[in-house]
């Protein structure tokens, strides 16, 4: 997606690194609420897409200390003064450009509740037909409040940042055609 300020110049923000792991985690995350759903057989669908939820998630981290300017998360960081001002309306041009401190605010919460959740589905056991393939490592009390976490309180935020997410855009396209 390029993005523009005030039409003056195009900026080619997303390289295709970033692309690739947007749309591929995009994929597996919905095939991840779809299987988690349905559940019987369909969570050894939800195990494997919770495989590669990690591996995108690792990809991403690392592809935030070294890939290119607006892909590193340094690119996006921003002072709580600059957070302050941006929400009076006093945002400098730059952040026109990549992500508004709003929005990447949103990317680190979304990259930090999908660690959180892949990591309590790798402790959590449903008591039926599913245990993640770390719970012999931790106690059974840590293997229940990961399954309760996993289950009733992660895929819910996760779906909310994901729908604050897409009303962003929508407001963001909305904002750009006037």
């Amino acid at each position: 997606m390029s993005n523009n300020y005030k039409g003056l110049n195009q900026v080619r923000v997303w390289d295709l690194p970033t692309r690739l792991f947007h749309w591929a985690l995009v994929i597996c995350v919905t095939g991840q609420a779809i299987t988690g759903t349905v559940g019987g057989n369909a969570m050894v669908w939800h195990i494997r897409l919770g495989h590669w939820v990690l591996a995108l998630l690792l990809f991403r981290i690392i592809w935030g200390l070294v890939g290119g300017r607006w892909s590193r998360f340094g690119a996006f960081v921003y002072t709580p003064t600059s957070v302050v001002n941006y929400l009076k309306g006093q945002g400098k041009p730059e952040h026109g450009v990549g992500h508004s401190p709003i929005g990447a605010a949103s990317v680190f919460a979304m990259l930090g509740f999908l660690l959180a959740q892949v990591a309590s589905g790798l402790i959590s056991d449903d008591e039926i037909s599913s245990s993640g393939p770390l719970t012999r490592f931790v106690s059974n009390a840590t293997v229940s409040l990961a399954s309760r976490y996993h289950a009733n309180i992660g895929k819910w935020v996760l779906l909310a940042l994901v729908l604050l997410h897409l009303g962003a855009i929508i407001l963001y396209l909305r904002q750009q055609k006037t």
